[in-house]
């Protein structure tokens, strides 16, 4: 019962009534070292989000793609230097969810894979861009969470 409570809380926190395979995804898959697209319903072409990726039987990731910084252009949370450039990774965001190409780090042949996908949306999840202000000044950063 108390996972129906999280999900419940995710799919309020949408506004608007969105329920929470609108704007959330699990998804499960294996690598064919080549391209492939991953439906699951999540619409980030026209409404914004990201898409976070895991290797589930090996090293690869975790690394997580945004529609402001666009496709190849990950945060590669393993490392400390920020935004990584991956050619032939994600090669692009779908009103259904996202395709992928050849590169191992998010399709490497028979690997397994994990991705959680987050559509944009009041209250739920918010991508913002901003130009930083110095290590010591305190900066307000305008967001759509409420």
């Amino acid at each position: 019962m108390s996972g129906w409570k999280k999900l419940a809380a995710a799919s309020a926190a949408g506004g608007g009534g969105l329920d929470v395979d609108e704007v959330f995804s699990t998804y499960l898959y294996t690598g064919n070292g080549s391209s492939q697209t991953i439906t699951n319903g999540i619409d980030l072409d026209g409404e914004g989000g990201l898409v976070w990726t895991a290797g589930r039987d090996s090293a690869e990731g975790p690394y997580i793609w945004d529609t402001e910084r666009g496709v190849n252009i990950s945060l590669a949370t393993p490392f400390t230097g920020g935004n990584s450039t991956q050619s032939n990774s994600l090669t692009s965001f779908n009103s259904n969810g996202f395709s992928v190409g050849s590169s191992w780090s998010i399709n490497r042949s028979d690997k397994k894979y994990v991705s959680w996908t987050f559509r944009k949306a009041p209250k739920f999840v918010d991508i913002v861009t901003y130009t930083g202000n110095g290590p010591s000044n305190t900066q307000n950063i305008s967001h759509n969470l409420g």
